[in-house]
């Protein structure tokens, strides 16, 4: 619970929540300290500027991330290319459902270009764009996946299995699907699998 958080919990946790919903350039330290019912001086305190203060709730959220949904790609070493993708893609999109904060964040932060954006790409990102990259690479080095340019299949898997979640507003307008609720979320990492490893064209049975 908030109250029982100390300070610099409370305000990471609420920068966390408030840069995602509103970017970093729109949101005053001021906001975030009456967010977590704390004074502007309580942040400065803590973390000296707003820009210490989101490196901070970063940090925070990846940990957070990293403990809630472990990804020890050493334990799927004797799978193939191909199962090792799946898994990988699976706990990939739940992760995005389940926590669509990142994806956001991300989000707003590549609108500008910013130099957060590299910080946390350069922390954080690049490894988990690498995990990807190495299981393609394996898969095309055997012939089992086809030759197709390493950024655009590896962004295509990461950018579908995060947007579905980060638009999820939009899903509700359009679709009235809420696809931040876990069967919903099951769902879609189904279908994306589907889609990736399988296609959408139906088999044409012929008589």
């Amino acid at each position: 619970m908030i109250g029982q958080e100390d300070p610099r919990t409370r305000l990471e946790e609420v920068a966390i929540r408030v840069f995602a919903q509103h970017g970093y350039d729109a949101v005053s330290t001021g906001d975030i300290a009456r967010e977590a019912g704390l004074t502007q001086p309580m942040v400065h305190y803590h973390f000296g500027s707003k820009e210490a203060l989101w490196k901070a709730a970063m940090t925070r959220l990846m940990h957070s991330l990293g403990t809630r949904f472990p990804t020890n790609t050493t334990e799927l070493k004797d799978l193939g290319p191909i199962d090792r993708l799946k898994v990988m893609t699976r706990r990939f999109i739940l992760v995005s459902g389940f926590e669509p904060t990142l994806s956001k964040i991300i989000l707003h932060e590549s609108l500008s270009r910013s130099e957060r954006l590299e910080w946390l790409i350069d922390q954080y990102v690049r490894r988990g764009f690498g995990e990807f990259d190495d299981v393609f690479n394996a898969g095309i080095a055997a012939g089992l996946i086809k030759d197709l340019p390493l950024y655009a299949i590896t962004n295509s898997i990461i950018s579908a299995s995060s947007c579905a979640f980060a638009f999820a507003a939009v899903v509700d307008r359009v679709y009235g699907v809420d696809v931040t609720a876990a069967e919903r979320i099951e769902e879609i990492a189904d279908t994306l699998i589907e889609i990736v490893f399988h296609g959408v064209v139906s088999q044409i049975k012929t008589a």
